[in-house]
């Protein structure tokens, strides 16, 4: 049996071994990359816990679809691509179970574990902010005396003299627009730091 010195394989060949299931040259590219990966992922989150779960998940996804890195040509332009969807799906999934529950209006004070969480919650505070501020009067009206003021929508509607299913629709169409534009803005996020910081 031959064994192969993968030491002296070039990228391209390690991409044609790795599409065979060799994952001692999978070994070889994680090795080479994984850093890079993590540091946009630090960089990116200021989480050191997310920046790791968004490097397995890269190279889960590799390793998955690794029948086609035969066709790979720029292996760094093929692992970027896939960290930018990884870690923009992550943020968006952080920012639907932050954001839209509205646990950043909450008026406790925030109970952070670290400074890069503290950095990571700031950041989302700024776009939820900057989301509500967006909003058409009454809806913001509506979507703030429920998450601020934890008002029921009943309390709404008889404040607001409004029915019932006016508030509803109110929040139901301001939940939306927040998700909307946080999930548009870190795309916007993920981008410029590949931009910025990644190769």
């Amino acid at each position: 049996m031959n064994v192969i010195d993968h030491s002296t394989c070039t990228e391209r060949e390690l991409l044609a071994r790795v599409a065979t299931g060799d994952e001692r040259a999978f070994r070889r590219l994680f090795d080479a990359y994984q850093p890079r990966v993590y540091s946009f992922a630090v960089y990116l989150t200021r989480s050191v816990p997310l920046a790791e779960d968004i490097v397995q998940e890269v190279f889960t996804r590799v390793w998955v679809a690794r029948e086609e890195a035969r066709e790979v040509e720029f292996f760094h332009a093929y692992v970027k691509t896939i960290a930018r969807n990884v870690a923009a799906n992550h943020l968006k999934r952080l920012a639907r179970e932050r954001v839209i529950l509205g646990e950043l209006l909450a008026d406790a004070p925030a109970t952070t574990s670290s400074t890069e969480d503290e950095v990571l919650e700031n950041e989302f505070r700024r776009l939820l902010d900057e989301a509500v501020a967006a909003l058409p009067p009454r809806q913001r009206e509506v979507f703030l005396l429920h998450r601020r003021d934890h008002l029921k929508q009943e309390e709404i509607a008889e404040r607001l003299h409004l029915s019932y299913h006016t508030v509803k629709e109110h929040m139901k169409k301001a939940l939306a627009a927040l998700r909307l534009h946080v999930e548009r803005r870190i795309d916007l996020v993920v981008l410029l730091a590949l931009q910025r910081f990644f190769w």
